[in-house]
C-alpha cells in the first residue's frame, strides 16, 4: 500500500456496516477478502442495492472523497477483511505521489465499469438474460469455471436490482440450474 502510515486492517462480520449513508466520511476501504453490497436509501425510504465490492474490484467509499458524508451505505454480505484508509491521508498522498493518483484513477474506473455492467445487466431482454448477466458480475475475477460459488445476495435482492419479481427470479434460477 502506498499510503501505509494511514492504513489499518479491519474485519467485519456478515451484516455489519462498513459505513452508513449520510454518516460523516473519514475513510475508504479496499477489500482483501469478502463481498460488500453498496446500498442507497431512496427518498421514499426504500433500500436499493446500487453496487457490490469485492477484492480487486472496487474501493468502497470513493464517493465520499469529495463530500463530507457517505453517499451510500456499505454492508458486509460475507465476512470481510479490508484495509481502512484515512480519507485525508489518501487525498494528501494523491497530491504528492503520482503512483497513488494512478491507483485512485484505476479504482474509480473499476467503480464506473461495475456501474455500467449493472446497468447493462438490467437492460437485457428477458428475465433469464438479465439474471445470467447479473450472476456473471458476482463471480470472483478469473473464476469462470465449473466450481460452485455461493451467491452473496438473496433472490429477493436480485429481483429488486433487476426489476423482476422474486417468483420470476426463483423460477428462472431453477431452470438455469
Amino acid at each position: 500500500c502506498l499510503v501505509s502510515d494511514s492504513v489499518k486492517e479491519v474485519s467485519f462480520s456478515k451484516g455489519d456496516f462498513l459505513f452508513s449513508q449520510d454518516q460523516p466520511s473519514c475513510c475508504v476501504y479496499v477489500l482483501t477478502d469478502g463481498v460488500a453490497k453498496i446500498v442507497s436509501v431512496t427518498p421514499d425510504g426504500r433500500e436499493q442495492i446500487v453496487g457490490f465490492a469485492s477484492p480487486e474490484k472496487l474501493m468502497v467509499g470513493l464517493q465520499s472523497l469529495s463530500n463530507e458524508n457517505y453517499a451510500d451505505s456499505a454492508v458486509a454480505e460475507t465476512r470481510i477483511t479490508a484495509c481502512k484508509i484515512r480519507k485525508r491521508s489518501l487525498l494528501s498522498a494523491v497530491t504528492t505521489d503520482a503512483k497513488v493518483a494512478f491507483r485512485l484513477i484505476d479504482a474509480l474506473n473499476a467503480q464506473l465499469a461495475m456501474s455500467r455492467a449493472m446497468i447493462r445487466a438490467g437492460e437485457r431482454q428477458g428475465a433469464a438474460a438479465k439474471i445470467a448477466a447479473f450472476l456473471l458480475l458476482l463471480l470472483p475475477p478469473n473464476k469462470h469455471d465449473d466450481r460452485r460459488h455461493v451467491l452473496p445476495v438473496s433472490r429477493r435482492e436480485i429481483a429488486g436490482i433487476l426489476g423482476l419479481s422474486e417468483e420470476t427470479v426463483c423460477r428462472q434460477m431453477a431452470d438455469m440450474r
